[in-house]
């Protein structure tokens, strides 16, 4: 193992033959063996060649002879796999890699370990890796579950949300492996960690969109049928009438037939904005427009949605209101807005309309009666596919799509549309564009 020869050994000093240190610096091993008897750890010597070598060496004092008994094994190759290993190791930080001691508690620290958990090294290592999760599973004995799991499997690989030092979460994924000596005794644990927290909001997105599509669907239907069975309704009584009534029934169907073509036309045409926001596929124009103008043309499509109970005020503007846009996805938006106060009316009443000139942004706001919006829906209002789930309101049809797509269209066109104010009285919307 050192290559020197029985006759160039025998009577000389071993440490000073072999050039004995301690890795750590600390030369101790002379001093404790002779006052305790015996000394283990690891030391660095040197070969005939030249060469260093690490050995295991555990020492015994034969107080009789007045001598020491050694024995050593190598274990150069380990050392340098380990030190390389710990290069590694250290050069990572996609990755938080450390180890742990029997109980959980943390004995070593990478810079992946700091990027992702926030402690410094002396922060963190001494305590127990339970501070990485959330209180309710320190509470019910998580961690040290882990661990068990991990000595009776030899590993555990799991998923689940886990604690910065800053108390902010993400969701980790996590390998934890049993570290055995030769004799198959329990060491310790390595543990290693990767932040997927963009890879599971991701996940989490598209379940959300896997359900709002189920969700979609199921609104569609339900909206089609309704206008369908309708216009379903009429043909039958136009195919069953006489000549002389015929002139009577059209004159009582046709205003219905057209509210429902009109109510089938729009969410046709919503839900192919929708598809093509969601693609990125949309074009918008934009050129000079009169915002009134496009406020007559909304009214007048929208009366056919009116059963005489409701009243569209248009409050007089005394001059042109042009700013830039897209003429008719104003129309779309200011539609969405008067059918909403249509449906949300269900007593009737005025619907105030009232254009103004607010800065660098020409604005057109729609009040009406109806029930309002309670406070607990507003914060998520212009979402996708949202309703007020009132039971009053069940009847009133509708995607939840019409909000969603008009502040989309208003912000892309740099405008904006929000809610001014709701309650029991009634609400009001505003639409903005930028001022030509």
């Amino acid at each position: 193992m050192y290559g020197y020869s029985r006759q160039e050994a025998v009577g000389r000093v071993s440490s000073t033959l072999l050039k004995t240190r301690n890795p750590t610096g600390h030369d101790v091993a002379y001093e404790q063996v002779t006052r305790d008897g015996s000394w283990e750890g690891r030391l660095v010597r040197t070969r005939h060649d030249g060469s260093e070598l690490y050995v295991d060496a555990r020492w015994v004092l034969d107080a009789d002879g007045n001598i020491i008994l050694e024995v050593n094994r190598e274990v150069t190759d380990h050392v340098k796999l380990a030190e390389r290993f710990e290069v590694l190791v250290g050069s990572v930080s996609e990755y938080a890699i450390f180890l742990l001691d029997t109980e959980g508690t943390v004995v070593s620290w990478n810079p992946g370990a700091k990027r992702i958990k926030g402690y410094e090294e002396d922060e963190i290592v001494g305590r127990n890796f339970a501070v990485f999760y959330r209180p309710e599973a320190q509470a019910e004995g998580i961690p040290a579950l882990n661990l068990a799991l991990a000595a009776e499997a030899g590993t555990l690989e799991y998923e689940g949300w886990r604690v910065r030092k800053d108390g902010t979460e993400f969701w980790a994924a996590v390998v934890i492996t049993a570290l055995r000596d030769p004799t198959g005794r329990l060491t310790g644990f390595a543990k290693v960690t990767r932040d997927m927290t963009a890879k599971q909001l991701e996940r989490q997105r598209l379940a959300e969109l896997e359900r709002s599509k189920s969700t979609f669907l199921n609104l569609v239907a339900h909206e089609l049928r309704s206008p369908l069975t309708v216009l379903r309704g009429y043909l039958s009584l136009y195919r069953d009438a006489d000549a002389p009534t015929l002139y009577a029934l059209a004159q009582k169907s046709l205003p219905a037939l057209e509210a429902k073509t009109v109510e089938m036309s729009r969410l046709v045409d919503q839900m192919a904005e929708v598809a093509r926001l969601e693609e990125g596929t949309i074009d918008l124009r934009s050129e000079r427009l009169d915002m009134g103008a496009a406020v007559e043309q909304a009214v007048e499509a929208s009366q056919a949605l009116t059963d005489g109970s409701h009243r569209i005020v248009v409050e007089p503007f005394p001059e042109e209101l042009n700013v830039m846009g897209d003429p008719e996805r104003l129309r779309t938006i200011l539609s969405n807005l008067l059918s909403n106060a249509i449906k949300y009316s269900p007593d009737g009443g005025d619907i105030h309309i009232t254009l103004a000139r607010d800065q660098e942004v020409g604005r057109v706001t729609v009040a009406d009666s109806g029930v309002g919006i309670p406070p607990e829906y507003q914060s998520r209002l212009f979402s996708a596919f949202t309703r007020v789930a009132r039971d009053d309101l069940r009847y009133v049809p509708g995607t939840g799509m019409g909000l969603y797509l008009s502040r989309e269209l208003a912000r892309r066109q740099h405008g904006d549309l929000a809610l001014l104010y709701s309650s029991e009285a009634g609400s009001a919307f505003s639409v903005t564009l930028p001022l030509a």
